[in-house]
């Protein structure tokens, strides 16, 4: 049976600048890291063409001892230590979240100019237009002064940031009202500020895709004013969290497609300085696309009742998607295709069906009825090829993909679907080249709320050196 195409994705042929990519990092999942599991990520981030990390972390005495996180410190030391050695930048993303109000003791001026002094001329420091590139999350509960104030401290000590941060407030509020009237009173009300981390980068509470809308006017107000940092567009696979407390933590936001309809975005449309993964680890809100960690060992994470959610949803697959899109970002040029792989991805529980843990009242998940019970599937070929899904009783569902581009689809759910595999091959000249079973099982028996999804891959596994080029003979509008 022939599946009904979702949508083709189309090649847009502009040529883009050169630019960077990083992928937000989280330091609170790095208690037990050592230098070896710092340069396991970066190498593994490197492989793909990351250039760095967005380092996340929060007030070190924010909670004060004995569940302060003073370790924060010596974890980046390790961090610094290993990029240096091995051509990875890193920036600070302070989180500025946790505000003055919420702390014992907040971020001040005077620590966060040392931590960056401290690294501002290693290798490591990622340098923008001469500047130390510092970014954050949040920052409205500070304000204006405490930035305007940061810049001077620094300057004391004889370093000078571009300072880009997330202020989600602004972002977020653009999804809704006029996005230059809003960028325009950001831009009014921090004057200290030289770039932008577009955090947004899922729709906000609704069921329809999210645009460029809000990236190509804060990007334009940006320029307008005159402001020399870069522009950070944030690009996200998914966005789900239930920390089992209410419908304060409980959350999905529609991602069936994002992540290939984000990339498309940052590079047909926007083409911003820099692009900002969402996340490279943050586990709990499922965004993540690092390898799961252990659970035991130094690369153990301890999550909680979140690891129900968790632990077996594997997202690495994502990767080879981000390694494509990575490289036609950077140079450009379309990506030539070699191998012939497609990621797919699903989640494990139809949406409803009751879970005997989390937030486990049908509708208390914010926006719960927003994803679609089906398989997804990108498919990225060398010669034109059947791409063949079975989806419990929906056998042998079946679409063209070509080798003008990355071309997805999907197969529904059937009706009572239970305990049943997905499978996905891909299929020339009445051969099946390469097949691949789904992870993990999609089941009515629930024991935890999860709308996070399973990522795998059918075909060969990812490479560090991909066996991909610019296609050149392209022609380009």
């Amino acid at each position: 049976m022939a599946a009904s195409l979702l949508f083709l994705v189309i090649l847009f042929c502009g040529l883009a600048a050169a630019a960077d990519v990083f992928a937000h990092f989280m330091v609170a999942n790095t208690y037990n890291y050592t230098q070896t599991e710092w340069k396991a990520d970066f190498v593994a981030a490197s492989e793909i063409g990351i250039d760095g990390f967005a380092l996340n972390w929060g007030p070190p005495d924010c909670s004060l001892a004995p569940n302060n996180q003073d370790w924060y410190v010596a974890r980046i030391e390790d961090a610094f230590a290993v990029a240096a050695t091995n051509e990875f930048k890193l920036i600070y993303s302070f989180d500025m979240s946790y505000t003055p109000a919420a702390c014992s003791i907040g971020w001040n001026t005077t620590f966060m100019a040392t931590m960056i002094s401290k690294y501002a001329n290693s290798p490591a420091a990622y340098i923008w237009n001469g500047d130390v590139l510092v970014s954050s999350y949040g920052g409205e509960g500070y304000g204006n002064k405490f930035f305007a104030e940061l810049k001077s401290v620094l300057a004391g000590e004889g370093v000078t940031i571009s300072l880009s941060p997330a202020l989600t407030t602004y972002s977020l509020k653009a999804q809704s009202a006029d996005p230059n009237g809003v960028a325009t009173g950001m831009l009014a009300n921090y004057t200290a500020i030289d770039g932008y981390l577009n955090w947004q980068t899922w729709p906000a509470d609704t069921d329809t895709n999210l645009t460029a809308g809000v990236d190509v006017e804060f990007q334009a107000a940006f320029e307008n004013a005159g402001r020399t940092g870069p522009y950070i567009m944030g690009v996200s696979p998914w966005q789900f969290k239930d920390f089992n407390d209410g419908y304060y933590n409980s959350w999905v936001e529609y991602s069936d497609v994002l992540f290939p309809n984000r990339w498309q975005q940052a590079i047909s449309t926007v083409q911003p300085d820099i692009v900002e993964i969402i996340t490279w680890n943050d586990f709990e809100e499922s965004h993540y696309i690092r390898d799961l960690p252990p659970v035991a060992g130094p690369a153990a994470v301890g999550f909680g009742v979140t690891g129900a959610y968790i632990y077996g949803q594997t997202h690495s697959a994502w990767r080879v998607m981000a390694q494509y899109y990575i490289s036609w970002y950077k140079t450009g040029l379309v990506p030539k295709v070699t191998e012939d792989r497609v990621v797919f991805w699903y989640r494990v529980h139809p949406k409803e069906v009751p879970c005997s843990g989390g937030t486990n009242n049908i509708g208390v998940v914010r926006n719960a009825a927003y994803p679609a019970d089906a398989v997804f599937a990108w498919a990225l070929v060398s010669e034109n090829s059947t791409i063949s899904m079975n989806v419990g009783s929906n056998q042998n569902w079946t679409f063209q993909a070509t080798m003008c581009g990355p071309t997805l689809n999907m197969v529904p759910f059937p009706k009572g679907i239970d305990y049943a595999y997905p499978s996905v091959a891909i299929q020339r000249k009445e051969e099946t080249l390469h097949a691949a079973t789904g992870a993990l099982a999609i089941t009515e028996a629930c024991a935890y709320e999860n709308y996070n999804p399973v990522v795998g891959l059918t075909g060969p596994a990812l490479t560090a050196s991909p066996k991909m080029e610019n296609e050149s003979d392209l022609e380009y509008m």
